[in-house]
């Protein structure tokens, strides 16, 4: 006879969600963010089992009777086998387990925080049919899931979808910890570009992140949104830190926090270990444009132009219009000396991005390196006018001047970028284009109100 169910029957309860994974039993079926985990039979029966006895020891023996009830034979080889092909499911491990604590020779233990996303039947005498609500939590998950292709997309109107679909996952599920997470990495972005004033954006993501946190604790994307709240806007780098890391001993597979992290240690010029991350992130996630493009913004504020060129050209083979790619590749082309080229991609990447303002100082900025002050001048005219009716970071105001070699506006554009906590600043530290400030004593004191050191 098949061992009882402490918790419930897996017939009462259609679907599970623990950290990145939904487990649903009707379809027995494992999904890690929204793809299918391949996991045969007996595995998939004990995470069920592991799941519906959740905090509880589930013996050896149990397990045993539950996968193999009619047969008496030896079971502790197969039963090995099972739990290891789970456990690589899930990367989880017995020396440092997130999921499937062992109790040697007794049994397992599943530990992780754990959402039961349908409800039990009611089976109360006389009592109403309660709705199965399979298809709305389906509908929830395809929103979330094209509410992070969106997002990957970083453009202003894919970002807007973004945030509609996430919405719209939220309202069908009010449980749904990765929506939530989402919308946070959302206004980060919205403040990266510039969509938002960065107090508006601050204030969304804090609420998100408290949000997903709130929700599920055990979530690596809730920990990661809470630390780019800490890194970008609070310019504190030990609870950002904290919560990167956090989010990768939840979750060493989060491609996103990683490449959140490499972000981080770029700004506070750990250089080496920024692009270990980068890298990691990007064999997590070999087909995201953004990670790619992160990856060439990490090689240039590392200093190594020749790789962000070539970074730069595999994420525009991936994505021929990407603007981000297009900017990290004038980047490096500039630092090379290569005007020509660098302007050329400048161009590319206002036309692709609509005349963002980081694109028209980048443009700027090279114009003038290049000895063409008035089209320099020009864009700095360009940027006056946006700021009539966006958001333009002075930090982008800055970058001109550089190029201009002005340092007293350069400097009181920084200052600005401080009073405004524009999200921008945290890169100063490690910015090239900001070299020739360096030796001026405001410029210091401006790296300290930001938490650095020059």
């Amino acid at each position: 006879m098949a061992a009882t169910l402490v918790n419930s029957e897996p017939s009462q309860v259609r679907m599970f969600r623990f950290g990145p994974f939904e487990v649903d039993l009707q379809q027995r079926a494992l999904y890690n963010r929204g793809i299918r985990v391949g996991l045969q039979h007996k595995p998939f029966r004990i995470l069920e089992l592991l799941l519906c006895k959740r905090g509880h020891l589930v013996t050896r023996e149990e397990l045993a009777r539950y996968l193999w009830p009619d047969l008496h034979v030896s079971f502790d080889r197969g039963l090995n086998t099972a739990v290891n092909v789970l456990r690589r499911a899930l990367g989880d491990s017995p020396m440092n387990c997130r999921y499937i604590e062992t109790r040697s020779g007794l049994g397992y233990r599943f530990i992780a925080h754990v959402e039961e996303v349908a409800p039990f039947r009611n089976t109360a005498p006389g009592s109403a049919p309660v709705a199965h609500p399979a298809r709305v939590v389906t509908e929830a998950q395809q929103d979330y899931l094209k509410g992070r292709f969106f997002c990957g997309k970083v453009t202003a109107e894919d970002l807007r979808k973004s945030v509609a679909l996430f919405e719209s996952a939220i309202k069908q599920d009010l449980r749904h910890a990765l929506a939530y997470a989402g919308l946070a990495r959302v206004h980060c972005l919205f403040a990266l570009l510039g969509m938002s004033p960065p107090a508006v954006a601050r204030a969304r993501v804090e609420n998100y992140a408290t949000a997903a946190l709130r929700i599920d604790p055990s979530l690596a994307e809730a920990h990661a949104a809470a630390a780019s709240l800490s890194m970008l806007f609070d310019w504190d780098w030990a609870a950002a830190e904290r919560g990167y890391l956090a989010a990768l001993e939840l979750d060493e597979g989060c491609a996103e926090a990683r490449q959140s992290y490499a972000a981080l240690l770029c700004a506070t010029n750990r250089m080496r270990d920024a692009l270990s991350e980068i890298r990691q992130a990007q064999e997590l996630d070999p087909l995201s444009t953004a990670i790619s493009a992160g990856a060439a913004w990490t090689f240039y504020l590392a200093r190594d132009y020749r790789a962000a060129v070539e970074q730069s050209w595999k994420t525009l083979v991936l994505e021929p219009r990407f603007a981000p790619a297009q900017y990290t590749l004038g980047l490096a082309c500039e630092q090379l000396g290569m005007y020509e080229e660098a302007i050329t991609e400048f161009e590319n990447a206002e036309a692709c991005s609509d005349s963002h303002p980081l694109a028209v100082a980048a443009l700027a900025h090279a114009q003038a390196v290049s000895g063409n002050r008035g089209e320099a001048l020009r864009g700095v005219r360009q940027l006056e006018d946006m700021s009539s009716h966006r958001y333009v970071s002075p930090y982008w105001m800055a970058v001109v001047h550089c190029g201009l070699a002005a340092r007293e506006p350069a400097l009181d554009s920084i200052e600005k970028a401080i009073e405004r906590r524009d999200v921008w600043s945290i890169w100063m530290n490690v910015e090239p284009r900001f070299d020739l400030l360096r030796s001026d004593p405001r410029f210091f004191r401006a790296l300290r109100r930001v938490g650095r050191e020059a």
